[in-house]
C-alpha cells in the first residue's frame, strides 16, 4: 500500500500543471486557432483539444512508452531512437522547439529531485548532443526512474496536453475556470480506447495526422503579435 501511495503521489507531482518545465509559455497551436476563428467558444475549444489528444496518443505517447520500457532495461540507445523518430514526425519548428525545451527542463529538474544513474546518464546524453531529449521521451525516462507505471504515464501526458491548452484558453478567450474544468472532465470519458490503440503501436507506426493543427502552427511561426511561443 505504501508503495502504491508513493507512486500515486509521484504521478500527481509529475502531472502538476505548476511543474516548472515551461509549459505555461506554450499553447500547442491554440493561439493561432483562436486568432483564425477555428476555436470560437467552449464547444469548438473542446473539439480542438480532443483532436490534439488524439495526435498525442498516436505519436508522443508511443515514443514515451518505448522510452519507458527501454529505460527499465537500461537501453537508453532505444530512447535515443524514439527521440529521433518523434522529431521526424514534428513538422513545425515551434513544435520541435517546445518539445526540446520542455524535455531538457524536465530532465534537469528530475535529475536534481529524483536523482539516480538513469537520469544522470540521460541528462549527460542531452548535454553532449547524443540525445535530443524531447519532452515525450524524457517523460518516459523520468516515469521509469520514479517507479510510476506506463498507463499512468499515458494518462499524465494527455492530462498535460489538455491542461496546457485549457490554461492558455483562459488567457486567449472569454471563458471561466468552471467551463474549462467541465471540458477537462468530459475529455476523459473516451480515454480508454485511445490508450488501447496507442499501446498497440511501435515507433514505425507512429503518426499524428492533423493537417489543420500543422497549418496553424506554421502560421504562428510568422505571427507578429504572440502571447505564447506556439
Amino acid at each position: 500500500m505504501a508503495n502504491t501511495l508513493c507512486s500515486l503521489l509521484h504521478l500527481l507531482q509529475l502531472s502538476d500543471s505548476a511543474l516548472p518545465v515551461g509549459g505555461f509559455s506554450f499553447s500547442n497551436t491554440l493561439e493561432s486557432a483562436v486568432a483564425c476563428g477555428v476555436v470560437r467558444d467552449a464547444s469548438s475549444l473542446e473539439e480542438y483539444v480532443c483532436a490534439a489528444l488524439r495526435v498525442a496518443s498516436t505519436s508522443d505517447c508511443v515514443a514515451a512508452r518505448v522510452a519507458y520500457e527501454a529505460s527499465l532495461m537500461g537501453r537508453l540507445d532505444m530512447a535515443v531512437r524514439a527521440d529521433e523518430e518523434l522529431l521526424l514526425r514534428k513538422l513545425n519548428a515551434e513544435q520541435r522547439q517546445m518539445s526540446l525545451r520542455m524535455g531538457r527542463k524536465l530532465t534537469e529538474l528530475a535529475e536534481g529531485v529524483i536523482g539516480g544513474e538513469l537520469l544522470v546518464r540521460w541528462l549527460a546524453m542531452i548535454r553532449s548532443g547524443e540525445a535530443s531529449g524531447t519532452y515525450a521521451v524524457t517523460q518516459g525516462v523520468v516515469f521509469a526512474a520514479s517507479g510510476v507505471g506506463h498507463r499512468e504515464l499515458f494518462s499524465s501526458m494527455l492530462y498535460g496536453t489538455a491542461s496546457m491548452m485549457l490554461n492558455a484558453a483562459l488567457r486567449l478567450m472569454r471563458l471561466t475556470h468552471h467551463s474549462t474544468q467541465q471540458i477537462l472532465y468530459r475529455l476523459w470519458e473516451d480515454v480508454e480506447p485511445l490508450y488501447e490503440h496507442s499501446s498497440g503501436l511501435d515507433l514505425e507506426d507512429m503518426y499524428g495526422f492533423a493537417p489543420q493543427i500543422d497549418l496553424l502552427s506554421a502560421l504562428h511561426e510568422r505571427g507578429r503579435s504572440r502571447m505564447f511561443m506556439n
